[in-house]
């Protein structure tokens, strides 16, 4: 019981990190022209700070809560996918977008970014 609720807290708090992480830096991109958000420098901007985002998380807790291998492959496969979702989706129903493929880019790419430095980074 006790490892299903570290696998649900893990899960939830990099969730909510990589949606507030890449939220924030879609208001910040948000008064930009729509000429810089088609470039690649904005991806490169959300990659860069997700990666670096998971590794100042590896400072601050240094020790993995997954504590199975397979548990942390799976939690690098899924996150990314569930947080370009919610992106997804509040771009298109909330903010009222027509199209909210780039917002699911964005954020996967900071998601996968987090984890991946989370992954390479912290104490297993």
């Amino acid at each position: 019981m006790e490892e299903v609720l570290v696998v649900v807290f893990q899960l939830f708090f990099e969730l909510l990190i990589n949606v507030l992480g890449s939220g924030l830096l879609d208001l910040a991109s948000r008064g930009t022209s729509s000429k810089t958000q088609e470039g690649c420098g904005i991806f490169l901007l959300h990659a860069m700070s997700g990666g670096g985002l998971g590794f100042v998380s590896t400072l601050i807790a240094p020790h993995l809560f997954l504590p199975l291998p397979w548990m942390r492959l799976l939690n690098l496969a899924v996150s990314p996918i569930i947080a370009g979702g919610v992106s997804y989706i509040l771009a298109r129903e909330v903010l009222k977008k027509d199209d909210g493929s780039g917002h699911f880019l964005h954020a996967f790419l900071f998601a996968m970014m987090f984890g991946l430095s989370r992954f390479a980074f912290a104490v297993r």
